[in-house]
């Protein structure tokens, strides 16, 4: 069979592209860090790595919203300790009226429970990330005052409400942090974690049996009352309720705790899938670099090979063309 010089050259053309296109290739997974760099190279790696990247997204994704949700919640906690100081404040006032003192030192107290009663509304009603803390589920401030004075919550007078279900958007709302829920309101407590706090549950509402007011805010606005009125008696009596609710809202403190911890131990959870999922990740897409440069070093050699094997297959006259 005859050889010509077409057949030389169009082989070494061949084999010239396919050692520059491996080179390239080589380059590119060392410059890239990946395996592969689009899905034809390999469709079925390929396939499970948009699995392996969804997953993650989605992971990475509830580690955020864990992450907002366990601020608010610290936000909560830290507010409602303010309030339960604030109550305890008030406390500590009104039982320095037991003393023998004049009408004027009365309404000295009275100003200062009034500063506290303002002081706990403005807490009440603190927000994060431009939602309201203690609203339940609704978005609006949740705590207003009547025109005569009386504590509403979401709109509804807070004394003459029998039970959390008298007032409007009071709804528990739960997450989905990772449990295949949606984060809609109602959802059981087994499938989320509630992230909602109400109002009316930390300070109280309703009366008890005697008409006194369940409502930290309004036994405080009563014992303001009876101090201008100089019922040194009655605000005396009022304190000793006020201080029962003040250490009853350590409840509210120690339930947002629990709901810290399952938070801490969900994204516990979550990051541990999170590394495994990268390490599933890396296995699939990543170049094991110390072979890929061994190689990368073959395919250089393999070029160079070829450059010089062309000087002795291209006619020589072409060469003395160039120069």
């Amino acid at each position: 069979m005859r050889i010509t010089d077409n057949m030389l050259l169009a082989n070494y053309n061949t084999n010239l592209q396919r050692n520059i296109s491996n080179l390239a290739a080589s380059n590119m997974r060392l410059a890239s860090e990946r395996s592969f760099n689009h899905v034809s190279e390999d469709t079925s790696a390929a396939a499970r790595a948009f699995v392996i990247r969804d997953q993650l997204a989605k992971t990475e994704e509830h580690i955020r919203t864990i992450d907002n949700a366990a601020g608010e919640l610290s936000s909560a906690e830290g507010n409602i300790m303010v309030i339960q100081s604030i109550a305890t404040s008030a406390y500590e006032t009104a039982t320095s009226a037991g003393g023998p003192k004049e009408q004027k030192d009365f309404e000295i107290l009275a100003e200062q429970i009034n500063g506290q009663k303002n002081e706990m509304l403005q807490t009440m009603n603190a927000t994060y990330a431009n939602k309201f803390l203690f609203s339940g589920s609704g978005n609006e401030a949740p705590f207003s005052l009547s025109a005569d004075g009386k504590l509403l919550f979401n709109g509804t007078p807070v004394d003459t409400a029998a039970s959390a279900g008298d007032f409007k958007n009071n709804e528990d709302v739960y997450l989905d942090i990772g449990f295949g829920i949606n984060g809609q309101t109602g959802t059981g407590a087994k499938t989320g974690i509630k992230i909602s706090t109400s109002g009316v549950d930390v300070l109280g509402y309703g009366t008890d049996g005697k008409g006194n007011p369940n409502n930290v805010y309004s036994l405080m606005d009563q014992l303001e009352t009876q101090l201008r009125a100089g019922d040194k008696d009655g605000a005396i009596a009022t304190a000793e309720l006020l201080k029962d609710k003040a250490g009853s809202i350590s409840n509210s403190i120690t339930e947002i705790g629990t709901r810290e911890k399952l938070l801490e131990r969900t994204k516990d959870r979550l990051e541990t899938n999170q590394i495994n999922l990268k390490e599933s990740q890396q296995n699939l897409e990543g170049v094991k670099l110390e072979q890929e440069a061994t190689e990368n070093k073959n395919y250089e050699m393999a070029w160079m090979v070829t450059l010089q094997l062309g000087s002795n297959i291209i006619p020589a006259s072409i060469f003395d063309f160039m120069r």
